[in-house]
């Protein structure tokens, strides 16, 4: 006999969450609290918490629902098909498409209603900046945008190989909405600040914005444009233009105007009846943004304004339901061209034809990339990650899924910028530990907490799970009690030195969920807590008025997003796991600058290589990718 809701959430194999939500929907719409409508609602609740737009009900039909991570056979078992579509669409809770329902039935595929939503708006949002049908502008000056673009670009003769930096900036200036995506070390933040000197040179009113999901991408944004002017400034370019490009990007929800009010679903003062007064919005670290943000984001920004997002779209999805990014990008598809983009290119001087791939319908007829491909620009030449990098060469292969040369390249010790740690049995690898240590424990014997932070900054253990003996909590009461037989932690949940991370966005003290910063104590014998503020400057604060926050010796993967260290730990588990999977793998090497330590066994890395993260959207369909 199959297990209850109700059970399977006493067994922590259904969220809370789900359970109450199969409940409320069954009791609202007179069905059974275990048939087939609230089976469905749970699911689709549980896999929304999981990072799912929809679930596609033709994949889960006739299959035992919620097995739990043992694989236990003892859930309940999923109606056909056909008799599963006949109930929902017999059922007065569940709409369909533009319907005002708690549940949206679209074909096969189920959507939390507001979810059903979020999704249609994004797609209508960006479709309509897409048009006409690639999206570029009319009444372009090309001599003159031609003649600004050698003059940010000059010509480089060194390899031959294409400038995909000038023609991403080429793609951005010619159209409403552009996605330059790259890796690190790519220039996109370089490749933006030249596109917006540009776009002031042809139009010196122009209101920009820069923004990011997080503070500490904000932070970041603010830093790399700051040092992208320098860099274009000792080319030449009119200082008097560059002064007009700002500086300070600020976070989304605060952008928005985030008002947070209790028992809403997030109120925002800048909506589609109160939009955002730019022309231009330049959002960085794109692939963070979930999808009922970006509704919010594009519904309070002017039709008539430009969109530039960045991001890297080979990195981990956001933490929130939905995968925009990736699938704005086609999911890692090839991105190729229509022939009258292909042309406007080569007017602009960005790259002769051929260098663009231009896809087979230029050539026999076969059916033309989408709109959507014409928006997109990759950055493919790392300055960071040279021909000679074994952290380039591993970042490369794990997102090539080729498990092979990951392997090989962190066993054969060849490279001096890789090391390799092993489980021993099932147990973390001790090094591990010692890893830390030898980190951290320089930091609390800093002169200042502004030297401390520089410590902390260059050092990070990352790891796939959040709970468990290789998860972030375990591996910060490990540090932590290492770090206190050396003498260098006090011990207990607050002492000097300890590094924390704010795991809830406070609006009133002006810290947000995944900043990081220092417990230090200071001449007075006091503790405080101190922050790198965007403009690079300290900011102390009482420990009272922390926010609700945690030891970050170890962060999980998710939260290093948007964050850079020399040396980075990745911890994965001794087993393959489905949290290790190859963008988790590529985003956690790909936070190091100067040297990566991955702890994993030959058998995990194969799989993390394989297993892609997959999220239920219908976005990239929307959008026009087969």
């Amino acid at each position: 006999m199959s297990l209850s809701l109700h059970t399977l959430m006493e067994a922590r194999r259904l969220p809370a969450l789900a359970c109450y939500f199969a409940r409320f929907v069954a009791r609202g719409a007179a069905v059974a609290a275990d048939g087939p409508v609230a089976l469905a609602a749970a699911l689709v609740s549980a896999r929304n918490l999981e990072g799912d737009v929809c679930v596609d009900l033709a994949e889960h039909a006739g299959t035992r629902l919620f097995p739990g991570e043992d694989g236990a056979a003892d859930g309940p078992m999923a109606p056909l098909l056909d008799d599963w579509l006949a109930a929902l669409a017999a059922c007065t809770w569940v709409g369909a498409p533009e319907a005002a329902t708690p549940l949206v039935l679209d074909g096969t595929r189920l959507y939390l209603g507001k979810y059903w939503r979020f999704e249609a708006d994004v797609a209508a949002a960006l479709s309509a900046r897409m048009r006409p049908a690639i999206g570029i502008e009319t009444g372009l000056d090309r001599a003159a945008l031609a003649d600004w673009l050698g003059r940010l670009f000059p010509a480089d003769a060194d390899d031959g190989e294409p400038d995909w930096q000038r023609i991403a900036a080429a793609i951005a200036v010619t159209r409403r909405f552009a996605v330059i995506s790259g890796g690190p070390g790519t220039g996109k933040t370089t490749t933006v600040v030249k596109v917006l000197a540009l776009l002031l040179a042809l139009d010196p009113e122009l209101r920009i914005a820069l923004a990011a999901p997080t503070g500490k991408a904000a932070a970041r944004l603010t830093e790399s444009i700051g040092t992208g002017k320098g860099r274009i400034a000792a080319g030449g370019i009119d200082g008097a233009l560059l002064a007009r490009i700002p500086e300070q990007a600020e976070t989304i929800h605060r952008l928005l105007g985030f008002m947070g009010h209790a028992g809403t679903d997030g109120a925002f003062r800048r909506n589609a009846d109160n939009p955002l007064p730019v022309d231009c919005l330049v959002v960085d670290e794109a692939s963070m943004v979930d999808l009922p943000l970006m509704a919010r984001l594009l519904a309070a920004l002017p039709g008539s304004a430009r969109l530039v997002l960045l991001g890297d779209r080979d990195q981990l999805a956001s933490v929130e339901a939905g995968n925009v990014l990736g699938d704005i990008t086609g999911l890692g598809r090839p991105i190729h061209y229509h022939a009258e983009q292909l042309t406007l290119l080569a007017d602009l001087g960005a790259a002769p034809l051929p260098a663009l791939g231009a896809p087979a319908a230029a050539v026999d007829g076969a059916a033309e990339p989408p709109p959507a491909a014409a928006a997109v620009a990759l950055l493919r030449k790392s300055w960071r990650f040279g021909a000679d990098s074994g952290i380039g060469a591993l970042a490369r292969a794990v997102n090539a899924g080729d498990a092979d040369a990951a392997v090989t390249l962190l066993g054969a010790g060849a490279q001096s910028d890789l090391a390799r740690l092993l489980p021993v049995g099932d147990a973390l690898n001790p090094g591990c530990i010692d890893w830390a240590a030898a980190q951290f424990a320089k930091v609390p014997d800093a002169a200042a907490p502004e030297l401390a932070l520089t410590l902390l900054e260059q050092a990070r253990v990352l790891a796939a799970l959040h709970r468990g003996p290789f998860g972030v909590e375990a591996l910060n009461a490990r540090i932590a009690a290492r770090l206190g037989e050396l003498g260098k932690a006090d011990g207990g949940e607050a002492y000097h030195g300890l590094p924390i991370m704010v795991t809830a966005n406070d609006y009133e003290v002006g810290l947000f969920n995944g900043d990081v910063g220092l417990l230090w104590r200071g001449a007075d014998g006091r503790l405080a807590a101190h922050f790198r503020t965007a403009d690079g400057t300290l900011r102390s604060l009482s420990v009272r008025q922390l926010p609700p926050h945690v030891p970050a010796y170890a962060l999980t993967v998710h939260k290093s997003q948007g964050s850079e260290f020399d040396r980075v730990l990745l911890v994965l588990p001794p087993e393959p796991h489905p949290l290790a999977s190859r963008e988790l793998v590529y985003t956690g090497v790909t936070r190091a600058r100067s040297h990566v330590t991955v702890h994993a066994t030959d058998a995990v890395l194969r799989y993390a290589c394989r297993a892609r993260v997959k999220r239920g959207s219908a976005l990239a369909e929307r959008l026009g990718w087969a």
